[in-house]
């Protein structure tokens, strides 16, 4: 497990990004008792940012999530990943985006298919260093729930 939001230490490893607002929530948990309620607002790309306390993912097979979406529209959630410390360019680095219908929504990412977005060069999955969790240019609040974030 990365990340099942069940205490508030786990919101101190998450980066604060302006244009998001995160808190704990019991609403829409799938994992424990508690999700991550998710607030967006208007900007180029509001979101969550995480420096992950497991950094070697070559072990394991794939990435997972639940996100729960309580407006009435669908919306695209895009995720990154980083296998280099310094920021690298958007070429290089492993970048999809996922369709997040109204309600409940699981998101699996088979590890062997990560490859970076320019080069199609595979992702060092024993260096991961961020992941980034966001939507691009939303035009209104967008709020989400997210949970259990683990490698299977």
């Amino acid at each position: 497990m990365l990340l099942d939001f069940e205490s508030d230490s786990e919101l101190d490893q998450l980066r604060w990004r302006c244009h998001a607002l995160y808190s704990l929530s019991g609403d829409h948990a799938t994992h424990g008792a508690r999700s991550l309620k998710l607030e967006l607002f208007p900007a180029d790309y509001p979101g969550m940012e995480f420096s992950p306390a497991i950094k070697d993912w070559s072990h394991y097979k794939e990435l997972h999530l639940d996100v729960f979406n309580p407006g009435k529209d669908s919306l695209r959630l895009t995720m990154r990943i980083d296998d280099k410390k310094n920021y690298p360019d958007y070429a290089d680095l492993f970048n999809k985006s996922f369709m997040i219908n109204t309600g409940a929504n699981h998101i699996a990412i088979p590890l062997d298919s990560m490859a970076t977005s320019g080069s199609n060069r595979n992702i060092d999955r024993a260096n991961i260093h961020r992941v980034f969790i966001f939507t691009a240019h939303p035009k209104g609040k967008t709020t989400l729930f997210i949970d259990a974030i683990k490698l299977l």
